[in-house]
């Protein structure tokens, strides 16, 4: 295995990153969804808590594979969170539709944002340990 092969991420930085996730979206949607009662709220908490501590654990791993598979240093350091982050906006976009969540997009854009941050957070780390 190569040196460029060799960059990873901790399992330790995984799990406290996706435990942060599921308690800071969770809240944040059940937060943002009060006035549509107390069973949407806790709905739409659990769905994007669940889902964020599940997305940021794939998070991490897709960043890293794509992060290895790019040539350009450039590329190399965006667009593994382009790709991560539409793909992951378009699944909880499609899991909040499902479970009645009523306000969509100000559930998840702040979560996404922080989201797309996170991985050219973990692009540059893995760079950094090369």
């Amino acid at each position: 295995m190569g040196q460029a092969q060799s960059a990873k991420t901790s399992r330790v930085y995984n799990v406290l990153s996706a435990l942060a996730a599921f308690v800071m979206w969770g809240g944040w949607a059940f937060f943002i969804n009060s006035g549509f009662g107390e069973s949407t709220r806790i709905i739409s908490a659990i769905a994007q808590g669940s889902a964020s501590f599940v997305i940021t654990l794939f998070m991490v791993h897709a960043v890293t594979w794509l992060f290895h598979r790019m040539i350009n240093d450039a590329l190399k350091l965006i667009l593994p969170a382009v790709l991560t982050v539409c793909f992951t906006g378009t699944c909880l976009a499609t899991l909040h539709f499902l479970v009645g969540t009523p306000r969509i997009l100000q559930t998840i854009a702040p979560a996404l944002t922080v989201a797309f941050l996170f991985c050219l957070y973990t692009s540059f780390k893995l760079k950094r340990s090369l």
